[in-house]
């Protein structure tokens, strides 16, 4: 599993941008940069899931390429409504840590925050994906398959990584 950085949302745009012209396929991790000071992310969810998430891509997904994709330190994130991942037509961040999974260009599906860090529920997302499961694009801005944004956001959860 080839391990792409993509250390602003330009890159990250630059990626999705030839999956999707090229119909390929990919895993996008977003999560909070890394704290200089104590070398973890400043999100506890980010570090609890990383090496969990990073184990079950290299194990079920090996042909994909994982985008890692940081928001940025905690004053970037936090609270912050206009944050280019926010508003991004694709990415439409509401939490992270957030994995997304585009195949063919189009997203198939994303896990959030503590579901990120749950190995079962990684094993069953990135092998139902690998197996075919049912398909939806319709063109400039790929369909959601997994868990819609407008839900999240109303999902209470206390907190808002």
């Amino acid at each position: 599993m080839a391990i792409i950085r993509c250390p602003t949302p330009e890159d990250a745009e630059s990626a999705v941008t030839a999956m999707q012209s090229g119909k390929r396929d990919g895993l996008f991790v977003f999560f909070g940069s890394i704290d200089p000071g104590t070398g973890e992310s400043w999100c506890k969810d980010c570090a609890t899931a990383d090496p969990v998430l990073r184990k079950a891509c290299r194990q079920f997904r090996p042909d994909l390429g994982l985008h890692e994709c940081p928001v940025g330190d905690r004053a970037e994130w936090k609270g912050i409504t206009d944050h280019p991942y926010r508003l991004h037509p694709l990415f439409r961040l509401v939490r992270i840590p957030t994995l997304i999974l585009i195949e063919g260009g189009c997203e198939r599906g994303r896990l959030v925050e503590a579901d990120c860090a749950k190995p079962e529920l990684l094993q069953a997302f990135l092998t139902k994906q690998a197996s075919g499961a049912a398909k939806n694009c319709d063109g400039a801005h790929p369909a959601m398959g997994g868990s819609d944004p407008s839900r999240e956001a109303s999902r209470p959860s206390g907190r808002s990584h």
